[in-house]
């Protein structure tokens, strides 16, 4: 296939060094070129292998190869990317490496550079079961409230697991043991493989069509994780949710946990333990119900024990009702005699009582009162006019005192004792001579009369 990067064929060989430059590659420029090449189209990739060939030396690094058979590539682990290492690489050991396909330069060689390493096969499961696990318990499905209680007595058990399984035997053996009056339903289904997950659903359907069941287990033996994907499916564990029956989950021996396991009303740790956790010991039931009898025909007889005692002290209370008779009208004939002595004191108190009442109406009286301000009013009338004459007769006094007075200090009365009045043209008193000018006329009044008068100095 002839191309910009193919040898050149026989019948278009070069016939100049230019030519010839352009068309052959050195090996420095060729492996620089695959190495961008094998970069730039396989960034992240997921290899599983077996590592042979392991090296560590003083720098750090781990150089080793993974092969399959007789395939085998070469790795670089550098130092600087076991940060997070949490698996420690051996010989022999089959890993999931997570890298970058790069080329040595210096060498042309292939190689794989991780960046990640861990156990292959249970690892991927493992990430997958926890992806599974966080987008349920995100979702709900792992919350308490939504879990069912065990029945207390449970008349039918369902059992959905293989009819081949150990599982199945330990149950019913358990069951038959403890709670033997229980009904026992199995629905038969696959427990491992690719088509155990829609079995299992099939199985829980017919459970919940039947609508038999009281309480449904959902078991299978021990294995590894990947003989328990089946129960940790998520159609399976969404089915189990979904169930209305209580669902008991008892998947694997006590350490193996599926996602079935959280989405359960109820986890057992084994299928033998589902059988003790769904059902109640039946001995255990007939002993309580032995003790419960035996409560019982305690009360009963301190029951009727104290009502024999209340019916002897009762029967010996009675009396013949003519006795029961006499004393009641003895009764209310004192009653009687008691109740007209109280109503005669009763009356004769009221009495007093009325007396009092009468006599202050009496004084109290609006006539009374009326009487006593007529008498007040007049009194008070009769003050009024003394006192308002006595004032009169001494306002009278005073004015005329204050007339004479008036009468004493007026200008007319020194004015008939020879006294005048001068006044010049402005009708200005003269009281001092130097007031006045020659030939100013004055006004001259006096007791009769008055004239003028001029200076003359």
């Amino acid at each position: 296939m002839a191309g910009p990067h193919s040898c050149p064929s026989n019948h278009n060989f070069p016939t100049g060094p230019s030519e010839l430059s352009d068309s052959v590659y050195t090996v420095k420029r060729l492996n620089r070129e695959i190495r961008h090449l094998l970069e730039e189209n396989y960034r992240t990739v997921w290899v599983d292998g077996e590592i042979s060939g392991l090296a560590a030396p003083p720098s750090g690094h781990l150089y080793f190869s993974l092969k399959e058979g007789n395939s085998v590539i070469r790795c670089a682990y550098f130092r600087n990317r076991q940060v997070h290492r949490n698996l420690v690489p051996a010989e022999g050991m089959q890993v999931l490496a997570r890298g970058q396909i790069s080329c040595y330069e210096p060498r042309g060689d292939l190689q794989l550079i991780v960046y990640h390493l861990e156990e292959s096969g249970e690892g991927i499961l493992q990430r997958a079961f926890e992806r599974l696990k966080q987008k349920l318990a995100a979702e709900g499905l792992f919350d308490p409230q939504n879990k069912q209680p065990v029945p207390q007595y449970p008349g039918t058990v369902g059992i959905v697991t293989s009819e081949s399984g150990a599982a199945l035997h330990d149950i019913v053996v358990t069951l038959n043991r403890r709670y033997p009056v229980a009904r026992v339903i199995v629905y038969p289904t696959l427990v491992q493989g690719t088509d155990a997950p829609a079995s299992i659903i099939r199985a829980i359907d017919q459970a919940e069509l039947h609508n038999q069941a009281d309480v449904l287990i959902i078991a299978r033996g021990g294995g590894s994780l990947e003989d328990l994907q089946a129960f940790n499916h998520e159609d399976v564990c969404r089915r189990i949710f979904a169930c209305p029956i209580m669902t008991i989950s008892a998947i694997g021996h006590e350490i193996d946990f599926t996602i079935c396991d959280f989405v359960s009303d109820q986890r057992a740790p084994t299928p033998t333990a589902a059988a003790e956790l769904a059902t109640p010991d039946l001995r255990q039931v007939h002993q309580a119900l032995h003790d419960s009898k035996s409560r019982i025909r305690r009360c009963m007889a301190t029951a009727m024990r104290d009502t024999q005692q209340v019916l002897d002290l009762t029967t010996a209370r009675l009396t013949h009702p003519e006795s029961k008779i006499a004393a009641y009208h003895a009764r209310f004939h004192t009653y009687q005699k008691y109740l007209n002595y109280n109503m005669q004191g009763v009356m004769d108190g009221f009495q007093n009582k009325l007396g009092k009442c009468s006599a202050l109406v009496r004084t109290h009286s609006p006539w009374f009162y009326l009487r006593l301000r007529a008498q007040q009013l007049q009194s008070n009338s009769h003050s009024l006019l003394s006192c308002a004459r006595n004032y009169l007769q001494n306002q009278q006094r005073t004015i005329r005192q204050k007339r004479d007075i008036i009468q004493l200090m007026s200008p007319d009365h020194t004015l008939q004792r020879g006294y005048a009045i001068v006044q010049d043209e402005k009708k200005q008193v003269v009281t001092d001579a130097d007031d006045t000018q020659s030939g100013d006329i004055l006004d001259i009044r006096v007791a009769r009369g008055r004239f003028t008068a001029v200076v003359n100095r």
